[in-house]
């Protein structure tokens, strides 16, 4: 599939740019920078073959409409496919070569002859290519055996629904390049756990491999995007023997030729003079912008960039030499793979085998799915038991969390170099998801990289409870709750009363103007004062809603008849407030009130505590804190 679309970063910023654009730098970083720069046709510089066919075509017109096929019920394709899969596995591969010709191509060639006809050398070429893609999808298939015994639940697993794939790397001076592409096709192994990427050429290089660059980059993306390295089969329209290779063998080649090639987009987005050069002896010959090169890009002598200080990584069989190579991400998918690869093993030695479903890198763990396999006797109940034996197993510093998921159990284990995330950095990665409501703010980020939100406005997060260790951040949690409020709402509409006893914690907010007593309060005289305030704002409230004939505070803001802002009382270290037995009685019973009451008048509670026990926070208030979080804890 072919496409242009890099951007350039300036001074360091973000580099941006499509799959098929950057395949063209693996070339040439030369050709690639003219492509960026405007230049019609740079891609097709060095390409052997007729030119008769494209990718694209055969990926829109054959390709897609199998796969449409396959994953929606009650269509001709599925129901054949259905029936391909039960009369078994001796002679699967002829019959599926079959129905792609009968339901694929001959639609396709028949719409051509409608619309003026195809020549016969590019006909030819889809015909054979059709027939090569259909038996490598057939010999993937036939590795999943469950598929020729339940057919009809496995298809929508097997066959994935095409979509645009979006990652990221990180250079060693922190630039990202962002990347977006889109394969052409993709199928999963349910049963071992694999996947495997097909890439349709039209063309063929002057070099036999120059069409991998390309499908490495959507290889590199699909890990990122599932946590699973899938193998790889490039079929080229006009070559009659396509390329498989293994996931152990794409990972072998990622590590040798992606750095370089990240490299390479780099300078060429920068516009870095001298540019590297090509690689090929025989391309400059052949290329149409060879006579004004040098005079554009610098003296054809580079062949690495020199923003870097050093040579290209070499290929190296020892994995641990390739993370100071790599950036960041590619340190955690190593990490990742070292842990699944560890976990597998240990599983089996246990007795609970699983095959290996994919991994999600996130800012703190590393999510390993797994499916546990039934057959042979490991159950779902005593993999979620496994927890301790998984810790001394694995060589873990804590046990790892174990939870079931939809078609997986997933193992959550600590990352080696935990990544600490700015609120702004959430509330930029979160910003597509936001909630509409007038009260959220983010909480932080799941394992799957998606931003949590919360909204005071929701019935299950009105009042908030927070525990956690000495030393857990719960400070900064509930700065960050402060500050995400009042950076996500319209201005004036929250007020806080901060309670601090411990005099350190809202330091650097003593300024704020929407502090409700205008400073920070320590004294439990003082948070006396505020609560008693707060209850009696509550129930003047409830007056006016009555009055208004309404119910709620949003609903008393919509008529216009006055405007009334959510206060929100933050106390840090509860337990702490609460030491003086004769003051902790009158001050529970203000945050009883609260509790109970405040939602539908604004107010909103939010404690935070070493130890949430019945001591420190009696049942009645517990019950009504409805969001609670468990930071760092001394026991479970």
């Amino acid at each position: 599939m072919s496409g242009l679309g890099a951007s350039r970063g300036r001074g360091g910023g973000v580099l941006t740019g499509c799959v098929s654009n950057m395949a063209l730098c693996g070339r040439c970083p030369r050709l690639f920078a003219y492509a960026d720069s405007g230049r019609n046709n740079a891609w097709r510089v060095g390409i052997d073959g007729g030119g008769n066919y494209y990718g694209s075509d055969f990926h829109n017109r054959i390709a897609a409409p199998f796969f449409k096929g396959a994953r929606k019920k009650n269509t001709t394709i599925y129901r054949e496919l259905i029936e391909a899969f039960r009369e078994g596995s001796d002679g699967f591969e002829a019959r599926l070569a079959r129905l792609v010709e009968r339901r694929c191509f001959n639609p396709f060639l028949e719409n051509k002859n409608a619309a003026g006809g195809l020549s016969p050398e590019p006909a030819l070429a889809a015909a054979r290519a059709a027939d090569r893609w259909a038996r490598c999808m057939a010999r993937f298939l036939l590795r999943v055996p469950s598929l020729f015994k339940e057919p009809e639940s496995l298809l929508p697993q097997v066959f994935a629904a095409s979509a645009r794939l979006k990652g990221e790397h990180i250079f060693e001076d922190g630039q990202p390049l962002r990347m977006t592409g889109d394969y052409d096709a993709l199928l999963f192994n349910p049963d071992e756990g694999g996947a495997m990427l097909f890439e349709f050429k039209g063309y063929k290089g002057s070099d036999p491999l120059s069409g991998l660059a390309q499908a490495l980059l959507y290889c590199y993306l699909v890990e990122r995007t599932t946590g699973l390295l899938p193998g790889l089969c490039l079929i080229f329209l006009e070559d009659e023997n396509p390329l498989e290779l293994p996931s152990e063998k794409v990972s072998e080649m990622m590590a040798s030729a992606l750095p370089p090639l990240f490299d390479s987009v780099r300078a060429a987005l920068n516009r870095q003079k001298p540019l590297p050069m090509t690689l090929d002896p025989f391309l400059c010959a052949r290329c149409p912008f060879d006579s004004f090169c040098d005079s554009d890009w610098g003296a054809r002598s580079v062949q690495v960039p020199q923003a870097l200080d050093k040579a290209a990584p070499q290929v190296s069989d020892e994995v641990p030499s390739l993370t100071t190579a790599l950036s960041q991400s590619d340190s955690d998918v190593l990490e990742a793979r070292g842990h699944m690869a560890r976990l597998i093993d240990t599983l089996k030695k246990m007795k609970l085998p699983a095959t290996d479903q994919g991994f999600v890198c996130g800012p703190s763990f590393i999510r390993l799915k797994v499916l546990p396999i039934v057959s042979q006797g490991a159950k779902v109940a005593k993999l979620m038991s496994a927890a301790k034996d998984l810790q001394v197993q694995m060589a873990l510093d804590v046990p790892p969390l174990i939870e079931a998921g939809p078609g997986y159990v997933g193992v959550d284990v600590p990352c080696a170099k935990r990544r600490v995330l700015t609120l702004e950095e959430l509330m930029k990665a979160g910003a597509a998801d936001r909630p509409k409501g007038s009260a959220v703010f983010p909480l932080g980020m799941r394992v799957d990289g998606s931003v949590r939100w919360a909204d005071l406005v929701e019935p299950g997060m009105t009042h908030i409870l927070i525990g956690g260790a000495s030393g857990s951040g719960k400070s900064v949690l509930l700065r960050s709750i402060v500050l995400g409020l009042l950076l996500c709402t319209p201005r004036g509409s929250v007020r806080f009363t901060l309670i601090d006893p411990k005099k350190v914690t809202f330091s650097d907010l003593k300024g704020l103007n929407a502090l409700e007593e205008g400073a920070i309060l320590s004294e439990p005289d003082l948070a006396f004062m505020a609560l008693e305030g707060a209850v009696e704002e509550m129930e003047r409230r409830y007056d006016l809603l009555e009055a208004a004939g309404v119910s709620d505070l949003e609903s008393y803001n919509a008529i216009g008849g006055g405007f009334l802002p959510r206060r929100v009382t933050i106390i840090d270290e509860y337990a702490d407030l609460m030491q003086d037995k004769e003051m902790a009685k009158n001050l529970e019973h203000f945050v009883q009130r609260l509790s109970q009451k405040g939602r539908a008048a604004g107010l909103h509670l939010m404690l935070a505590t070493q130890r949430p026990d019945a001591r420190t926070v009696t049942g009645i208030i517990k019950a009504n804190l409805q969001l609670r979080i468990a930071l760092k804890v001394g026991s479970q």
